[in-house]
């Protein structure tokens, strides 16, 4: 099987909207800059779409927007209306909460694994399943990387497997990536809420949508670039 990468996308702060790229070196820890980042409360929990023993649930995030900063230095922010974000003082006015922007330290902030991977084929398939004429957003799952196949849902059969991806770049198939309560949200201002995805992916897709990789051998991914089982 041989696929093509047709989209990287990353989130230098976790939640919030991110930036897309043409290429980016991958490490260990996944891409360079990806969820480096994340709103901090003073008990330790992230400001996440959702809430759990990690996690507090942070209306709004999803219309910010964060571009990497040189060197994992602080990310730039640009928050809704455009305007880029000042400080922590400023993002604590703005979302009501005695939040701050840290950078990842001893846990990483990844919820199930450092890359993540959607295929075209599945999206068109998931949007079939809606009754729509069109894929479903790619947007709303919040995948690293978008691979252009042919056969829906083939990216499950990979599990346990290794992609090679470009010259270098090896990733591990370690699971399907469960989807939470993230994909049905509003985000920016073109992408409205949408409750039909989750319910959807639950009933036919036992609540499943695209994979969670793990760096095996570190390398650069381009837009372009074969994708392939190995």
């Amino acid at each position: 099987m041989t696929a093509t990468v047709i989209r990287l996308a990353r989130f230098p702060v976790k939640s919030m909207l991110g930036e897309d790229l043409d290429e980016v070196e991958v490490e260990e820890r996944g891409m360079v800059g990806d969820r480096l980042w994340a709103v901090t409360y003073p008990d330790g929990k992230l400001g996440s779409g959702k809430n759990s023993s990690r996690f507090r649930r942070t209306e709004g995030l999803l219309h910010y927007t964060a571009r990497a900063g040189e060197g994992g230095t602080r990310p730039h922010v640009t928050v809704p209306g455009g305007e880029p974000l000042r400080d922590d003082a400023h993002l604590a006015e703005l979302l009501g909460a005695p939040v701050k922007l840290s950078r990842e330290s001893d846990v990483d902030h990844f919820d199930d694994g450092p890359i993540s991977i959607a295929t075209t084929a599945s999206l068109h398939a998931l949007g079939a399943l809606l009754g729509d004429a069109e894929p479903v957003d790619v947007r709303r799952f919040r995948k690293n990387i978008v691979l252009d196949t042919a056969e829906p849902w083939i990216e499950e059969e990979w599990v346990g497997r290794v992609l090679a991806v470009g010259e270098r770049l090896r990733l591990r198939v370690v699971m399907a990536l469960p989807r939470c309560v993230m994909t049905t949200m509003a985000q920016g201002e073109d992408l409205p809420a949408d409750n039909r995805v989750l319910k959807t992916v639950t009933r036919e897709r036992d609540q499943c949508f695209g994979i969670v990789a793990e760096v095996v051998t570190p390398g650069a991914i381009r837009v372009g670039d074969d994708a392939r089982v190995v």
